[in-house]
């Protein structure tokens, strides 16, 4: 999140999105972004706070999502396809 993509990478544009849609799961599942380097060290406390402090540990129901994903969660996968090409097919 603190740089651009660049052409030629396998940087993911909305990284937060993507691990958003894609990654995090669970219960009480949340990412904090951050857009400049002096926000990293506030937004991992705010994250350890908010993880430790919620410790009702009862199973809870999450309703999945029908939507579709906002960003493709094989982005990673076709990106490093594009640029070391490995005879794989991810499409």
């Amino acid at each position: 999140m603190l740089k651009a993509p660049q052409p030629g990478s396998i940087d993911i544009d909305n990284l937060d999105i993507y691990y958003e849609d894609c990654v995090i799961g669970g219960r009480g599942a949340f990412v904090i972004p951050i857009r400049e380097r002096e926000q990293f060290k506030e937004a991992t406390r705010t994250k350890l706070v908010l993880e430790i402090a919620d410790n009702d540990f009862r199973p809870k129901v999450t309703p999945a999502s029908a939507a579709a994903p906002r960003v493709s969660c094989t982005i990673g996968e076709r990106l490093w396809q594009q640029r070391w090409g490995n005879g794989l097919d991810f499409n």
